[in-house]
C-alpha cells in the first residue's frame, strides 16, 4: 500500500520533470542528432520514426549497456553511411564492421553482438512490411497496442514489448516526445516495464521482484507492466505514459539501492532539496557507460566492490555565471552532507574558483573531497590554487581506495564533527 505522502512526493517529482526531453534527441546533449526530430515536413517525420525505431531496438541493457550507448552509435552509424544507407542495410555485417571500430565497443553490454543483426531486422522489416512508411503503416492500426503487436511479431529483439512500448511513448505523446503518430491517443498507452520503472514499481510495493525471471514470464510481466501502467494513471489519467521518463530518472538513481519505500523517499526529498536550491528539476541523465580517465574508472571499481550506491555524473549545479557536475555523488553521508569524490590530475585557479563556488552555495548539503596526485598537492598549496575555500578536504588519489575504506567503515569524518 503507498502511502499518501509517498505518492505526494513521488506525483510532484514526475510532474517536476515531465518536460525533460528524451536522452535520445536532448539537443543539449553530445553528440547531437543530425536531423531535427520536431520538424513537421513530412518525409522528415518518416525518417524520425524510421530512425528511432532503431533506436529502441537496441534499447537494452544487455545489448547497449547504457542509454547512451544507444544514441552515440546511432548517431555515429549516422554521420557514417547517411540516412538513405543507415536505412537500406539489411546485412548485418555492414554495421558490425563499423560498430567495432568505435571507441565505446567495449563499454556495450554483453550481447552486443547481437546489434548488427537487430538493426539489419528493422530495416527489413521497415523496407518490406511498412513498405518505407511507418506512419501509414501505422494507420493500419486502431490502437497502439495493435502496432506494438506487429512490430513484436517481425522483429525478434522487440518481442519482450517493452522497448515497442517505448517507441510508442515516444511517437504517440506531444512534446517533449515527438507526436508523429498523430492518429493514437496518450490515454492507450502502456508504461514499459523497463528495469528502471521497475525498481520505482518495487520501492512502492506494487511488485515484488526484477529478477530476470520477471521478464522470461510473459505473463507475469504483463500483469507487472499493468500496475505499473495504473499507478501512474492516478498522476496522469489520461496520459499514463507521462510518467515514463520521470519515472526512469527516478529508477537509474535508485540502481544498486535497497529498494523499499524509505529508499524512495528519501531519494525524493533529496531531489525536492535539490530542487529548492536549484531552482530547476535535478534528476538530469549525465550518467556515462565510461569514465573520462583511469583514475574515474579506479574510483568507480572500488566504490561498486565495496558497495557503496553513487551517482557518477548524475546532477549539474548551477554556479554564478557557470554550473558544475560532480563526478561522484555517495549516498553516504557525513553530518548530513552528501560525500562528492572529485578525482583531478591537474588543478589551475578556474577550476579552483568553481569548486570554491560549488561550496559556498552548496556546502551546506555537499562534502566536496578533491582526490589529487600526491606528489602535487603541495604544489597547489604553494600557487593559492588549493586555498581553504576550494573544498573540504584533498586527499591522495593514490590512495583513494583507504579514503573509499574510511568513507564505509564510518572512520572518516570523525573529526570533522
Amino acid at each position: 500500500m503507498v502511502t499518501d505522502d509517498l505518492h505526494s512526493l513521488l506525483a510532484k517529482f514526475v510532474r517536476t520533470n515531465t518536460n525533460v526531453a528524451d536522452m535520445q534527441w536532448d539537443r543539449r546533449m553530445s553528440p547531437r542528432l543530425l536531423f531535427n526530430p520536431y520538424s513537421k515536413d513530412y518525409e522528415e517525420k518518416k525518417k524520425t520514426a524510421h530512425y528511432f525505431l532503431l533506436v529502441a531496438s537496441i534499447l537494452d541493457d544487455q545489448m547497449v549497456g547504457f542509454s547512451e550507448n544507444a544514441r552515440n552509435l546511432l548517431i555515429n552509424l549516422h554521420e557514417k553511411f547517411g540516412t538513405s544507407r543507415l536505412f537500406e542495410i539489411t546485412k548485418p555485417h555492414l554495421f558490425g564492421e563499423e560498430i567495432v571500430k568505435y571507441s565505446f565497443y567495449n563499454y556495450l553490454g554483453p550481447r552486443k553482438e547481437t546489434i548488427p543483426e537487430t538493426l539489419a531486422a528493422v530495416n527489413i522489416f521497415v523496407k518490406f512490411k511498412a513498405e518505407k512508411d511507418l506512419i501509414r503503416y501505422a494507420l493500419k492500426f486502431a490502437k497502439p497496442k495493435d502496432f506494438v503487436e506487429g512490430v513484436t511479431k517481425n522483429i525478434e529483439r522487440m518481442r519482450d514489448k517493452d522497448k515497442a512500448w517505448t517507441y510508442m511513448r515516444w511517437m504517440a505523446r506531444p512534446e517533449p516526445d515527438l507526436e508523429i503518430f498523430k492518429h493514437y491517443s496518450p490515454e492507450d498507452l502502456q508504461v514499459p516495464l523497463t528495469r528502471e520503472n521497475a525498481s520505482v514499481a518495487i520501492s512502492l510495493g506494487l511488485i515484488n521482484s526484477t529478477v530476470p525471471y520477471l521478464w522470461k514470464d510473459e505473463t507475469a510481466a504483463l500483469k507487472a507492466q499493468l500496475k505499473i501502467t495504473e499507478y501512474a494513471k492516478r498522476i496522469f489519467l489520461y496520459d499514463p505514459a507521462k510518467a515514463d521518463y520521470p519515472f526512469f530518472l527516478l529508477g537509474r538513481w535508485l540502481k544498486r539501492k535497497n529498494l523499499n519505500r524509505n529508499t524512495l523517499k528519501e531519494a525524493l526529498q533529496f531531489f525536492e532539496q535539490i530542487q529548492k536550491v536549484t531552482g530547476q528539476p535535478q534528476a538530469h541523465y549525465q550518467k556515462l557507460s565510461r569514465y573520462k580517465s583511469g583514475w574515474e574508472k579506479e574510483t568507480a571499481r572500488i566504490l561498486m566492490q565495496m558497495h557503496i550506491s553513487y551517482g557518477y555524473e548524475t546532477i549539474t549545479f548551477p554556479l554564478p555565471g557557470d554550473k558544475y557536475t560532480p563526478d561522484f555523488i555517495l549516498d553516504k553521508e557525513i553530518n548530513g552532507r552528501k560525500i562528492v569524490l572529485e578525482p583531478h590530475y591537474e588543478m589551475n585557479l578556474k577550476q579552483s574558483s568553481k569548486y570554491s563556488l560549488f561550496k559556498q552555495t552548496y556546502g551546506h548539503k555537499f562534502m566536496l573531497i578533491l582526490l589529487l596526485k600526491n606528489d602535487l598537492i603541495s604544489f597547489f598549496n604553494k600557487r593559492n590554487i588549493l586555498t581553504s575555500d576550494v573544498c573540504d578536504d584533498v586527499w591522495p588519489i593514490e590512495f583513494v581506495g583507504l579514503l573509499i575504506d574510511k568513507i564505509k567503515s564510518g572512520e572518516y569524518g570523525q573529526d570533522k564533527k
